[in-house]
């Protein structure tokens, strides 16, 4: 299912859309991206992504991306001015507010396992 969704949301990311309204491929964009931050400036610090399980509805989700950006998509990321990476927080951001269902906090701990990303492949 991830391999699927990765790659459904790389030829939809691929027209560049201005939003994504399918809340699977929002949270797969959210999480990927956030994790690919990390990735770049800080391996050992994966479990943070962890919190994302924790969050009750989109807002939160976006909060704690906020963070994560502030923290690790600063100086030492080297995709902090690519148009991507702009492009794909964007993506974040313009999301309306929903509450997530136990499904939903599973696919993001199913997401936090994979290991390709959609900032190097769109």
């Amino acid at each position: 299912m991830r391999r699927e969704l990765f790659e459904l949301t790389k030829t939809k990311l691929a027209n560049r859309p201005k939003q994504i309204i399918d809340l699977n491929q929002w949270l797969f964009v959210t999480i990927n991206t956030a994790k690919a931050m990390i990735d770049n400036t800080a391996k050992s610090q994966f479990a943070y992504l962890n919190h994302f399980i924790k969050c009750d509805t989109t807002r939160e989700i976006q909060y704690l991306f906020d963070k994560i950006q502030g923290k690790f998509g600063s100086l030492n990321f080297s995709k902090r001015y690519s148009p991507n990476y702009l492009y794909l927080c964007s993506l974040v951001a313009n999301f309306p507010p929903m509450n997530l269902s136990a499904e939903n906090q599973k696919l993001i701990s199913a997401f936090i396992g994979f290991n390709d990303y959609l900032l190097y492949g769109i």
